[in-house]
């Protein structure tokens, strides 16, 4: 089956309703029986989509949460505990948001697992090996992505050496099954051995930006590099997705197309597709209706977004946040206007774009060569170039690349992880080193009887 015939079968389920999606899912039919066909297969990985469609992960609240968690966010529903935790910046083990985002993201490695251990025993004439490798490639990069994203929430990403990293699972669990915790490392290890062989699987001439293609592994790759600490691969990986020929930044003028032309903007490698049947919920937790109180808008812009812009003057990027034209139970904060669609709400989830890229590489290449790829991105958004001599060093470099990230992907899930692994946490945020993530839920812990270890700092 065609890249293009697997579209138009996951628009046919979309529009069908996302019950359908989930009766398809690998992760409600792990006893292999959706895996008797190659539409069975093609099918089990639309699933496999869906399943990253979850409210608590691409759904809404995975990017959001973590940008809550940071000087960026604020909650605007002051009667939901869960929410408020997070909002003081001090999430307890029972917190059930954070809790439903890890079950939501294992919910992800247990359907990929399910497409990796069994496509390829698929008996179908005409279901050639290049077709079950192109869905493999596509369930191990999704693997990748669902563990990464763990280890950056619950686990010590920041240092190699730490035995605080996450459950790694790989194999088709049983109800009775319990894995532990691994050491960061070997998470970072497994991590990157998946989008390795992903790359290598993966229809090399394919370019879908709703589905998992070699550039977005690529340049997944690079992210997690980069946080692991491994510079020089980060910005090699970084400089194949640049030199792609495919992308490129938009410019000041045309910014607003990566926001109101999902799949066709060029800046972007892989963004999460939802549609009017299967509605993403970033619209209704960010921008609801024009006089929506305080309570009904759960995530809102910290007003300190307001004044970071204004001392940015000419910086496009501004105007994907609305400080003045709300509620007043909302001000002195305001709102993202980037999930906009009030009446669709099919705004897409925005994984990784080309310009992260070019941050990532400006970051792993330092003040000496990453000055220019800082400058690429700072340019295309209406600012003037930096100098070197505006710069005092490495770390006012690193100063200014956190500002750009943070001009650049406010609101798609990055500042929390950005003060982290920067070490910046406890200065910018005010809390103790052990809360730059979050603990793990006490559910777990409970239900595993203690083969999982709860994070440092944190109450057993």
């Amino acid at each position: 089956m065609t890249m293009k015939t697997i579209k138009y079968l996951f628009l046919a389920l979309s529009v069908l309703s996302c019950n359908v999606l989930d009766q398809v899912s690998p992760n409600d039919v792990a006893d292999g029986s959706v895996f008797d066909s190659e539409d069975g297969a093609n099918a089990a990985l639309i699933g496999l989509y869906s399943s990253m469609q979850s409210r608590d992960y691409y759904g809404g609240y995975y990017p959001l949460v973590a940008d809550l968690y940071s000087d960026i966010g604020t909650a605007g529903g002051f009667d939901n505990v869960a929410l408020d935790e997070i909002n003081i910046l001090d999430v307890t083990t029972a917190n059930i948001i954070t809790e439903n985002i890890w079950l939501s993201i294992y919910g992800t490695i247990a359907g990929a697992n399910a497409i990796v251990e069994r496509v390829g025993l698929v008996s179908d004439p005409g279901f050639t090996q290049t077709e079950k490798d192109h869905i493999k490639g596509q369930a191990l990069a999704i693997r990748a992505l669902a563990h990464f994203d763990l280890l950056r929430m619950f686990g010590e990403h920041w240092n190699s050496s730490s035995a605080f990293g996450i459950p790694v699972v790989t194999k088709i669990q049983k109800a009775s099954d319990v894995v532990a915790r691994s050491g960061v490392s070997a998470v970072y290890d497994a991590i990157l051995a998946d989008l390795t062989a992903a790359a290598t699987l993966v229809d090399g001439d394919e370019r879908s930006t709703e589905f998992m293609n070699v550039v977005a592994i690529k340049a997944l790759a690079s992210r997690v590099q980069l946080y692991r600490g491994n510079k020089t691969a980060a910005a090699s990986l970084a400089t194949e997705v640049i030199e792609d020929g495919q992308y490129e930044l938009l410019d000041a003028g045309s910014i607003e197309k990566i926001y109101t032309s999902p799949y066709r903007a060029s800046e972007s490698l892989f963004e999460l597709t939802f549609d009017i049947q299967n509605r993403s919920a970033y619209n209704a937790a960010t921008f609801s209706r024009t006089n929506a109180l305080r309570t009904e808008v759960l995530f809102l812009a910290e007003n300190s977004l307001n004044s970071f812009f204004a001392d940015r003057p000419g910086d496009v990027r501004s105007e994907f946040l609305d400080f003045e034209n709300n509620d007043e139970s909302i001000l002195p904060d305001g709102r993202s206007l980037k999930y906009r669609g009030e009446e669709t709400r099919d705004n897409p989830a925005y994984i990784i774009r080309l310009a992260e890229v070019y941050l990532i590489r400006a970051e792993a290449k330092g003040l000496a060569g990453g000055l220019a790829d800082l400058n690429a991105v700072r340019t295309s958004r209406g600012l003037e170039e930096l100098k070197s001599s505006d710069l005092g060093g490495a770390e006012e470099f690193i100063d200014a690349l956190l500002d750009e990230r943070k001009a650049e992907l406010n609101f798609e899930g990055s500042r929390m992880f950005d003060l982290a692994r920067t070490g910046r946490s406890t200065d910018v945020l005010g809390i103790e080193a052990y809360q730059r993530i979050f603990p793990i839920p006490l559910r777990e812990i409970i239900a595993t009887r203690g083969v999982i270890k709860q994070n440092p700092g944190y109450p057993d």
